[in-house]
């Protein structure tokens, strides 16, 4: 079955309130949800949001997800990877697409950063 994604027009964001804590991943991450039909369990669906990453946000370990994630970084910069393995700053502008089951992370920060995420199943799994 096709779900379709709802309208929503236009909106002007105020990105300094209504983040969210990011729970269960790591501190000092917070979220602003701007469309969600993404459910997990059956595999289906599409999310966009914000994400913030505070300056000494750090997550524990590099991960994969089982669906397609695209990251543009809006403002700021993240450190990817660990100094064992290497690791890379990127810096805004910055974009990267991620098919699933690609490993990447762990991410830290020393400046705030912001980013937009898409994640999506594709329609026919």
């Amino acid at each position: 079955m096709n779900k379709m994604r709802k309208n929503i027009p236009f909106q002007n964001l105020d990105l300094n309130i209504e983040f969210d804590t990011y729970t269960g991943k790591a501190d000092g991450i917070s979220e602003k949800v701007l469309s969600d039909d993404m459910n997990m369990a059956s595999k289906t669906g599409k999310r966009t949001r914000l994400l913030r990453l505070d300056a000494g946000a750090k997550t524990p370990s590099a991960h994969a997800h089982d669906y397609w994630e695209e990251i543009y970084v809006i403002e700021g910069s993240m450190i990817e990877g660990t100094p064992e393995d290497g690791e890379t700053r990127v810096s805004a502008p910055a974009y990267a697409c991620r098919k699933p089951g690609f490993l990447h992370g762990p991410v830290r920060t020393d400046e705030p950063c912001l980013m937009v995420e898409f994640s999506w199943y594709p329609d026919n799994q």
